[in-house]
């Protein structure tokens, strides 16, 4: 690319974003002409070296915004459409600056569209002021012709308000105006210069490419390195001839340490430029008056981490604008001002910034937020109540979390959120939000000053020393002689007693496979509890030896598999120690970052209270119900497309032929469609055809009848009418029988006390082929061995209170057919140390209950290896 190019690219990005800003404040201070005669010339500039350049899309583009600029200039009133769109012609010089850097020449397209726009404003405004100044003409004459017979006085009566003519004009759309495009949001990153000048002094200044600071951060980082290693090998020497310069050498290393990382810092305020645009557009999309007001701006941050944050400012401030500021006529019912206010703002604290974007609209509504948490299975009503409001608006930052009643193209699809917590906690921040109802709200975003350089505890396990990084931990607590007392063991599992709390604890030593020297020396352990997102733990450490600021490293790809590091540094001492990832501690813990697996426990320790079913009806009998969690999707299926194949009926849907099963034997081919419930199976989906949807509802499901009858699991009552709870298993029977099968069936007993788990995991288990047997767990141990005697295989609920009876577990160890008849266990939430215990103890595995998969390739794989286990004792027995 031309050199010349080159420098006109990276100052037209440097200056355009400004100009953004500067369009959006002229249009509420028209008054202010040095705005728009600053934007004026900015275009004039770009228009007139494009035409050096050769740039002929810029030249038309710029042309034509400079025109209607002009008209601004010299004292037309700026319109909400004049303004739109010379934003969408920013936007596209913008977008052919973008192609231009990327292809090194100007690629065709059509700018017609907005060129046209652009032209037709002019031409209107042109036009007016035409007539504007014959109307003056017209009056002036008249005023200066001699008076001999009175006129007529339409003839003589200027217009009213015709000085408004072009601003009427042009608020009507143009028959091309091309809607403004919402790049606002995600555009490239704005590279502002400082002010010349600014602060006293005419300040002078040079580019330098980001690489290149860059490299002089890494050679600053090496050199840091060198100077602690020194500093350590003077700190044993009684020579104080090296002591004085190696002291001077240690100043001006941290001066030109401080100078880089000043280099690579960059003002908040490169965050702000595009937030004047992006609240003008969220205006005029919801109908709402905002103000923003920043605070801040020289606020200094890496410049990484400005990009990282850029997507989550932009989304916390739509949130703010769609849910948290009212309409006009609602805030002047409540007696606000009409105008809402939206608030950022920037400030260093305790070596972290904080970012805090505010409004002064309605607040949270917690009731509503409280019934989304309960609907969603996030919590039960008894742990609500337990629950503080910072606790209740933690789940706001789940995924799929929405209260909005409507979904519009500016939020409510509960998507967002949970990204803005994954990208905060990323880089080692955190993100909360407060409430007042009424008032307003605030959400606070902590991030880290830098990534490069990280301040750390140097933690001492087993002779071992790690880094952990500062910004996730709490705090940390002596154990010392009180260890026993604090530290416990739960269900095979630590504990830290913490003052109210009682926090899951781990053995660092045990995380990274170490042994210590002795296991009774507990004196000296410190516990240093640390946060991940919203969970806490601890990790129990020998003692923290140093807390220095690191400089992090990468680790090399032979180390990158192991989760647990982050990374690594060198210490003063030269010693490389590896540094900790809190995160992957906690996943190593079984502490889940995310909400799936919490929603599935909740449901099911609150299943009695509520569940997701299907209404239907099928036939003339009660209402049916499902649960929703065994459906996929419902289609609507035309009777002309289903078709006899085989002896079954098949309908071809998304290109794949899908049997279909009946569930009343009411069947009328000769209407049009039927309601279809999918229900995916092992290796393909069935259909239940059914006569009418009747709702999806959260409701209580008790079976309070059982029922003999094959196709139904028995009876419930729901909002006071009988329902009946059909029986999957059956229908995927019907629809794949087994009789097609040369084979046996192999047969399966899955013992669960819970209901609900039965019609979890029963029709994917019998949908895999099996001949399935449910039943409650016997209280007597003898009678559970002679009862699975008689199956191939058993899976158990190692949840079930009989599980932690002494005489059930010996008697699974100790069992004699352990090889013949596998046993698996599922559980809520199987950890690393539960799985060992329960292999240990005689199942063949312990999965999760949720993992309907994993279940079924683990039952496959045990059963195999029992076949090949009797052939091989019947073949010794020969």
């Amino acid at each position: 690319m031309d050199e010349l190019l080159r420098d006109f690219l990276t100052e037209t990005t440097e200056h355009i974003e400004g100009a953004e800003t500067q369009l959006v404040h002229f249009e509420r201070n028209p008054t202010d002409a040095s705005l728009i005669a600053s934007i004026f010339r900015l275009v004039h500039t770009i228009k007139g070296t494009s035409s050096f350049l050769g740039l002929e899309r810029l030249e038309r583009v710029g042309h034509a915004a400079e025109s209607v600029m002009g008209m601004l200039r010299d004292g037309v009133p700026p319109t909400q459409h004049s303004v739109t769109l010379i934003l969408a012609a920013i936007d596209r010089i913008k977008t052919i600056i973008e192609d231009i850097g990327k292809h090194g020449s100007e690629p065709p397209d059509d700018d017609s569209e907005i060129i046209n726009a652009l032209e037709a404003y002019y031409a209107a405004g042109s036009e007016a002021a035409a007539a504007t100044a014959a109307a003056e003409a017209s009056a002036k004459a008249e005023a200066s012709a001699p008076v001999s017979a009175p006129a007529a006085p339409a003839e003589v009566k200027p217009e009213p308000a015709v000085a408004a003519a072009p601003a009427a004009k042009a608020e009507q759309p143009a028959p091309d105006a091309p809607k403004p495009q919402a790049k606002s949001e995600a555009a490239a990153p704005a590279q502002q210069k400082e002010q010349r000048g600014q602060g006293g002094g005419n300040g002078e200044s040079i580019r330098v490419s980001v690489e290149t600071i860059e490299r002089m951060m890494q050679l600053v980082s090496e050199l840091v390195l060198s100077r602690n290693q020194l500093l350590e090998l003077a700190r044993h020497r009684e020579d104080d001839a090296i002591k004085t310069p190696l002291q001077h050498l240690s100043t001006l290393t941290s001066d030109l340490q401080d100078a880089v990382m000043r280099a690579r810092m960059q003002p908040v305020g490169r965050l702000y430029a595009n937030l004047p645009r992006l609240i003008r557009e969220l205006s005029t999309s919801l109908g709402k008056n905002i103000d923003l007001i920043t605070e801040g701006a020289d606020t200094e941050l890496d410049r990484q981490l400005i990009e990282v944050i850029r997507d989550p400012l932009t989304h916390l401030i739509r949130n703010c604008a769609d849910h948290g500021i009212e309409r006009p006529d609602e805030r002047i019912a409540k007696g606000k001002p009409e105008r809402g206010e939206i608030r950022v703002s920037a400030a260093h604290e305790a070596g972290q910034i904080t970012i805090d974007i505010s409004d002064d609209g309605k607040g949270l509504d917690t009731e509503r937020i409280k019934q989304k948490i309960l609907s969603q299975g996030l919590a039960t009503e008894q742990e609500l109540r337990a629950m503080s409001n910072e606790e209740i608006y933690r789940h706001i930052f789940e995924a799929g979390f929405s209260t909005a009643q409507v979904v519009s193209n500016v939020s409510g699809r509960g998507v967002g959120m949970d990204v803005v917590r994954s990208n905060i906690e990323a880089i080692g921040g955190s993100v909360s939000l407060s409430s007042v109802e009424g008032r307003g709200s605030r959400f606070s975003m902590r991030i880290p000053l830098t990534l490069a350089i990280a301040p750390a505890l140097i933690i001492e396990v087993a002779g071992q020393r790690f880094a952990l990084p500062q910004t996730a931990v709490v705090e940390a607590v002596s154990l010392g002689r009180n260890y026993k007392d604090l530290i416990q063991n739960v269900q095979h599992a630590l504990v830290l007693k913490l003052r109210e709390e009682v926090i899951p604890a781990v053995e660092l030593r045990n995380v990274v496979g170490l042994q210590s020297g002795s296991d009774d020396d507990t004196n000296d352990k410190l516990a240093v509890v640390m946060r991940v997102g919203t969970e806490s733990f601890c990790v129990i450490v020998d003692s923290v030896a140093d807390i220095q600021e690191i400089v992090v490293k990468p680790l090399s790809a032979s180390l990158s598999h192991l989760k647990i590091f982050s990374g690594h540094t060198i210490l003063g001492d030269g010693s490389v120690v590896l540094i900790l990832d809190p995160a992957g501690i906690g996943a190593n813990l079984g502490i889940e970052k995310s909400a799936d697996k919490k929603r599935e426990q909740v449901r099911d320790q609150g299943a009695l209270e509520r569940r997701r079913l299907v209404m239907f009806r099928a036939g003339s009998g009660a209402p049916k119900v499902l649960p929703l969690s065994l459906v996929s999707r419902i289609e609507m299926v035309e009777t002309s497309r289903i078709e006899n194949s085989d002896g079954r009926m098949m309908v071809l849907l998304q290109g794949r032929l899908m049997p279909i099963v009946p569930i009343s034997h009411e069947i009328d081919m000769s209407r049009p469609a039927y309601p279809v419930l999918v229900v995916a199976t092992e290796n393909r989906s069935i259909g239940l055809m059914a006569d009418e949807i009747v709702d999806i509802l959260e409701e209580k499901l008790e079976i309070q009848l059982t029922s003999a009858n094959s196709e139904l699991i028995g009876s419930a009552e729901i909002r006071g009418e009988a329902v009946e709870l059909i029986d999957v298993s059956h229908f995927i029977r019907l629809a794949d029988p087994p009789s097609r099968s040369n084979a046996t069936p192999q047969r399966v007993l899955f013992a669960a006390d819970e209901q609900v788990l039965r019609d979890l995991l029963c029709p994917a288990i019998s949908a895999g082929g099996y001949s399935l047997v449910a039943s409650s767990i016997p209280a007597d141990s003898n009678e559970f061995l002679h009862l699975i005697s008689s199956f191939d295989a058993v899976i158990i609920d190692a949840d079930a209170p009989a599980l932690a009876l002494p005489s059930f577990q010996r008697a699974l160890k100790d069992r004699k057919n352990s090889n013949i008849v596998p046993v698996i266990g599922v559980s809520k939430n199987p950890t690393n140390r539960t799985t060992r215990i329960a292999t240990e103890g005689g199942m063949a595995a312990l999965l999760s209950r949720h993992e309907r998969q994993q279940i079924l390739e683990t039952l496959a794989y045990t059963l195999d290896a029992a076949a090949d286990a009797k052939t091989s004792s019947m073949e010794i027995a020969a």
